[in-house]
């Protein structure tokens, strides 16, 4: 069979939660090097994380599917500055100012751009790193 990895993970419980609501809808996917970031978190970042592998005929169809659930989950929280219900998540991509913080990153991360997830408001623009409590 032919899987094709679609997202990678830190986190053991976030990485499963995804699995199991593909799964619950008939997607056929696993999730790669689950056991060994279990055992050993430190090595997350040389591997790559949890890798989440889906069957190629079935990528569209997760994709749109934690696309669905992600703006359904970040649709019931408020912003912290203006209270408003219009969170976004987006990818920022920055490349390193030196060649040796290149490096050290890709020795560390696996890859020399520094890849960090936000959220915005789209309301006041306020932007943040971690969601709201």
């Amino acid at each position: 069979m032919d899987y094709v990895e679609i997202r990678s993970f830190d986190n053991y419980i976030e990485a499963n939660i995804v699995l199991n609501m593909l799964r619950h809808s008939g997607i056929e996917c696993h999730l790669k090097d689950e056991h060994i970031v279990t055992i050993d978190p430190l090595l997350s970042p040389a591997i790559g994380g949890m890798k989440l592998m889906v069957h190629h005929s079935q990528v569209e169809t997760a994709w749109d599917m934690i696309d669905r659930a992600e703006q359904q989950y970040l649709k019931d929280i408020p912003c912290p500055v203006c209270k408003a219900h219009a969170l976004k998540a987006e990818s920022v991509t920055r490349k390193h100012r030196c060649k040796l913080a290149a490096l050290a990153a890709m020795v560390l991360n696996g890859h020399s751009l520094e890849i960090t997830r936000i959220y915005r408001c789209s309301n006041c623009g306020y932007d943040f790193k971690e969601l709201p409590r």
